[in-house]
């Protein structure tokens, strides 16, 4: 895409503002990107020409590169996918009691909505993904004798709530395990009952 500076003057305002505004000249194919990037720029514009000051009082202001926002689209997407991602997160965040691979951990989860009673999972935390609203924790258990590996997403409205067994119940709370994950239990086919 290339790159052009539109600069307009706010002469609604008391005082004739500057503002520079990047404008992206896309294809087609980036237009849904640029409609996006236009929506969340035009209420940050609108405030700043709203709560400027006459210009007088202030230093003039000169057309710098280093103070524009020179960052390529794709940046710019992935800095505004955060902030929609953090605001998710805030939304669903519960404060879930803090563990990680190798504890035991019990969790009721609701098999479906319309369930009446919740389902009590028992299991060894072999993993946990953080990644903001899509968090999930991987479980090995037991159902009905054989053993399972689950991936539970951590704020789904079925999961209801947490607790934790026992910490580092691998080493039976002697020592603390080291490894992020531990797949290698799953796949050496280690048979043990969690409590």
């Amino acid at each position: 895409p290339h790159l052009s500076i539109v600069r307009g003057s706010s002469r609604r305002a008391s005082s004739s503002v500057c503002v520079a505004f990047v404008r992206f000249i896309t294809t087609e194919a980036e237009t849904s990107l640029r409609t996006m990037l236009l929506r969340r720029a035009a209420p940050l514009l609108r405030r700043a020409a709203a709560t400027a000051t006459p210009r007088a009082a202030t230093r003039p202001q000169r057309a710098c590169a280093s103070t524009m926002d020179t960052r390529p689209p794709a940046r710019k997407a992935s800095a505004l996918l955060g902030q929609l991602q953090k605001e998710a997160l805030a939304k669903v965040h519960r404060p879930w009691p803090d563990f990680k691979a190798g504890d035991a951990i019990e969790m009721e989860i609701l098999v479906d909505v319309d369930a009446p009673k919740p389902q009590k999972v028992k299991g060894l935390v072999l993993g946990r993904r953080n990644r903001g609203a899509d968090s999930s924790v991987q479980l090995f258990c037991r159902v009905m004798g054989t053993p399972m590996r689950r991936h539970v997403p951590l704020y789904s409205p079925l999961v209801k709530s947490i607790t934790v067994l026992q910490k580092a119940w691998l080493t039976k709370g002697k020592k603390r395990v080291k490894r992020r994950n531990l797949d290698y239990l799953w796949k050496q086919g280690k048979t043990f009952r969690v409590p």
